[in-house]
């Protein structure tokens, strides 16, 4: 079974996948950069074709979790996308010491659903959940819940407000 984890930056992947039992794990980011996928410049750009061709061949057989903000395009049997309440999101980002305009560019792709709407284009069974107010374990729980159910299961979170 191939699971993905995504969001935004500051949703809790990282945290959150860590806790996830019975995977072999992969953190996109240090996978990328391992198998010179990205180019390094003012910006960080990713060969997503490259890291999907290159996951396909190294994970084709075992239980996987990948985690990372580019995971909904790696094909998966579920894709879990980790939102959190766009106020929650500001104050983790800054504390992270982003930019005001990273932490505005973000905070917005989480208002606007923008991974959520690539996951759902990407993915056959897509996974919402908030994380904003939940502890890492409760996360863990509602997402392991949801990878049983097997389901399709998003359309509930809106922070459209907050725009």
């Amino acid at each position: 079974m191939r699971v993905t984890v995504t969001g935004t930056p500051g949703t809790g992947k990282t945290s959150i996948s860590e806790k996830l039992e019975g995977y072999e794990k992969i953190h996109l980011t240090e996978f990328v950069k391992e198998h010179g996928l990205g180019t390094d410049g003012e910006v960080f750009e990713v060969d997503t074709e490259a890291m999907c061709e290159k996951l396909e061949e190294e994970t084709s057989e075992g239980d996987y979790l990948i985690e990372g903000h580019l995971a909904h395009y790696i094909s998966s049997d579920i894709c879990i996308v980790l939102r959190c309440g766009p106020d929650k999101l500001e104050e983790r980002l800054n504390e992270r010491d982003y930019s005001e305009s990273k932490v505005r560019e973000n905070v917005e792709s989480e208002a606007m659903d923008l991974i959520l709407q690539q996951a759902v284009q990407n993915q056959e069974t897509v996974v919402e959940v908030d994380t904003t107010g939940r502890t890492v374990e409760e996360t863990v729980k509602a997402i392991e819940e949801k990878i049983s159910e097997g389901k399709n299961s998003y359309g509930e979170v809106d922070w459209t407000d907050s725009l």
